[in-house]
């Protein structure tokens, strides 16, 4: 299987919610009887909708396409995909959920146009516009070791990469003296450090697709599932205000959960579970992109090091926020796994695929 298709069925997995609502509309024909396809590979490209028989392209663009860099980027790829002779229609997410009639007109009056003209990929603007082939003297940093099948993913697309752990994490034991009915966890740590104390967990309340699955694959019931602490602290106030939870945390574990519930008075205490401590390591040379993890995991690479004209890809919003305070070239995970953090350096740094289909 090459790369493309590797990536292209990752990123079907793990759509967007923005992705996954359109394509309810588009899929199985159901709109117009138009026939579309999902994250779908076109040469170098992976097009978020395709419409091969009219040759139309739809792009769903999430906050780190407002970056400067990246609107350059996007507008030189729809220049290539143009030049193929597609139409591309680019809307922002937000689209979605306030106003799908723009999307619907706007693919009826491409479509009513007719068919745009297919060129032998040799136009002399795609020629003129296309970035460095290969990609061979790409190197990205990874401040977190990397599974084999995560390396394959950069290794297929001809990125290189260094990857080392920019924190040490140890599992503390853990001791609950009193009852109490809910738990919370941020962080997969937390679950793996309760889990060898073998206490017993009853509702959890947890940030993160991974942190839920392992509270599941573990026999526990998880009541509330959110993208970030933030988010979870809201749901809280709103359907759980008047019980008591037990948050589960690290050492440097963020503000944000615990004092939201806090000045909102739901009754909260906290349980160090695990500590983090920062792996501080000297690079002696800059990165194209850097991959990170955790705040933390920012901290520690920044304590030896700058972030400089480096892309920084970024598994969530907290993460974001703290490299947000070091530079402006940040982009986003659209769902936080470390897989789909490659796949956005991938995709970034646009790989010249087409030579291994």
């Amino acid at each position: 299987m090459n790369v493309k298709t590797q990536i292209s069925r990752l990123l079907r997995k793990e759509q967007t919610k923005a992705e996954a609502k359109l394509w309810k509309y588009l899929r199985n024909r159901r709109f117009e009887n138009l026939k579309f396809r999902r994250q779908h590979p076109l040469k170098k490209y992976i097009v978020d909708f395709i419409n091969i028989d009219n040759r139309l392209i739809i792009e769903l663009d999430g906050e780190y396409h407002n970056d400067i860099l990246q609107q350059e980027k996007d507008q030189l790829r729809d220049l290539h995909l143009e030049a193929l002779g597609y139409s591309v229609l680019r809307f922002e997410n937000e689209v979605v959920f306030e106003n799908l009639k723009i999307i619907f007109d706007s693919i009826k009056k491409s479509v009513n146009k007719g068919t745009p003209k297919k060129t032998d990929g040799k136009n002399p603007l795609t020629l003129a516009l296309s970035p460095r082939r290969g990609n061979k003297s790409t190197t990205i940093l990874s401040t977190k070791k990397l599974t084999t099948a995560q390396k394959e993913l950069l290794l297929n697309s001809g990125i290189g990469f260094i990857a080392y752990d920019a924190i040490n994490i140890e599992l503390l034991h853990v001791d609950v003296q009193d009852e109490i009915q809910n738990m919370i966890f941020t962080s997969k740590n937390a679950v793996k450090a309760v889990l060898n104390s073998e206490i017993n967990v009853s509702n959890c309340f947890c940030v993160g697709e991974n942190t839920k699955r392992l509270l599941e694959e573990n026999g526990k019931k998880v009541i509330k599932t959110a993208l970030n602490a933030s988010d979870l602290a809201n749901f809280i106030v709103k359907k759980h205000k008047n019980e008591s939870f037990l948050f589960f945390c690290g050492n440097l574990r963020r503000k944000e959960l615990p004092e939201l519930l806090k000045d909102q008075k739901v009754a909260l205490k906290e349980q160090i579970v695990y500590k983090t401590s920062l792996n501080s390591k000297k690079f002696n040379r800059s990165f194209d992109g850097i991959l990170f993890f955790s705040p933390s995991g920012i901290q520690s690479y920044i304590k030896e090091n700058t972030i400089g004209r480096s892309i920084v890809f970024c598994i969530g919003n907290t993460t974001a926020s703290e490299a947000k305070k070091y530079t402006e070239h940040v982009v986003i995970a659209n769902k936080p796994t470390v897989e789909n953090v490659i796949v956005q350096a991938v995709k970034y740094f646009n790989q010249d695929l087409s030579s291994q289909t």
